[in-house]
């Protein structure tokens, strides 16, 4: 039996890496005891469904800096009281308070990374609080690389890589072709995901006399990108062909009755959009960035840009749309194959061979 293990998520917003680190948590509650540290007024603890039915003791921290003494004694005072012998972080910032928390514990300290850094960490000071990480894991091949580009890997520490998971329906109704062609993207209304871009690319399907419909699912976290969201459809002819859905439990529901799963957003990890999207048979078009690439490699029926610009995501938009039904059915196998590769028993296996 593996000992008790702390995964920890400091974020108070909704996103990629809030969503992994309690998938995580529940894959792991199965075959070691799970304790996870969370900050106040956080989206994790927030949703008490997150850990309902899971074997999960939950720990609430509070704390105003990411260097705080109430932090550094707050996570110190969790892990001594709970005989905690690893830790599963996920995040960056609160390095410094997690170093000082963890010193002289002969803690198995485990970074999990998912998304692009490109600030150099290698300095003095970093060097001192990832001194005692033991283990680095990038969610994809691109982000172990970033790891070791970015991070200063202590030379006791490995730097591995293990692939995001996520529990897939293992029957889909895939959606057929009905004359009009469903666009849908998910993620949180903030720059750098994309949905202007995917508003944009949709002009080439209207021009082009193409019935469609496109739906942008995530909460709104920033107000200002939204306003200007809103400002632009004022400008254009489709507005009513758009829908922002915000936050919502039926993703599946969405997919399910979509063709297209639209993704201009830059800098992702191995993103649990994307996988679920593959699960459900959608026709993945993303820009060609970070980890996107190795979803072609892994076999999956995907379009990525040559160049990331709108020219040329309006380009592969049109060129799917008319030739739909072919796409479809391609795009049919990418269930099956996301099945295999992403499956959660695969993840927990891979995280256990590095706990104590």
């Amino acid at each position: 039996m593996k000992q008790k293990t702390a995964v920890i998520c400091l974020s108070r917003v909704n996103g990629g890496m809030e969503l992994a680190s309690v998938k995580l948590a529940r894959i792991l509650s199965t075959k070691v005891e799970i304790e996870f540290i969370a900050r106040d007024k956080s989206y994790i603890l927030e949703k008490k469904e997150h850990f309902e039915g899971y074997k999960i003791k939950v720990h609430k921290v509070c704390f105003s800096s990411n260097l705080s003494l109430s932090l550094i004694k707050s996570v110190r005072d969790i892990l001594i009281k709970n005989s905690i012998k690893n830790v599963i972080f996920l995040g960056a910032s609160e390095m410094k308070s997690l170093y000082f928390a963890t010193l002289g514990l002969n803690i198995n300290f485990i970074i999990r990374q998912g998304s692009k850094k490109t600030t150099s960490k290698k300095d003095f000071f970093h060097k001192l609080f990832y001194s005692n990480v033991n283990y680095f894991v990038g969610n994809c091949e691109y982000m172990k690389q970033n790891i070791i580009d970015i991070l200063p890997i202590p030379k006791k520490a490995k730097v591995t890589r293990i692939y995001s998971s996520l529990k897939l329906d293992k029957e889909v109704s895939f959606k057929e072709y009905d004359g009009k062609i469903d666009l849908v993207h998910v993620g949180r209304v903030h720059p750098g995901k994309g949905q202007l871009e995917a508003i944009k690319a949709c002009a080439i399907l209207y021009k082009n006399s193409i019935n469609f419909n496109i739906k942008f699912l995530g909460d709104i976290q920033d107000e200002n990108y939204y306003k200007n969201i809103q400002k632009y459809l004022e400008t254009i002819k489709y507005k009513e062909k758009i829908e922002f859905v915000g936050y919502t439990n039926e993703v599946k529901k969405y997919l399910q009755k979509s063709d297209i799963f639209i993704f201009p957003s830059l800098g992702e990890g191995m993103s649990n959009a994307i996988i679920e999207s593959l699960g459900f048979g959608l026709i993945p078009i993303i820009y060609n960035d970070t980890s996107s690439p190795e979803f072609k490699d892994l076999g999956f029926h995907i379009h990525l840009t040559k160049e990331n610009s709108l020219k040329e995501l309006e380009k592969i938009v049109l060129n799917v749309a008319q030739n739909i039904k072919e796409e479809k059915e391609k795009a049919k196998e990418n269930h099956k194959k996301a099945l295999e590769i992403f499956a959660p028993s695969r993840e927990q296996k891979e995280y256990l061979e590095l706990l104590r």
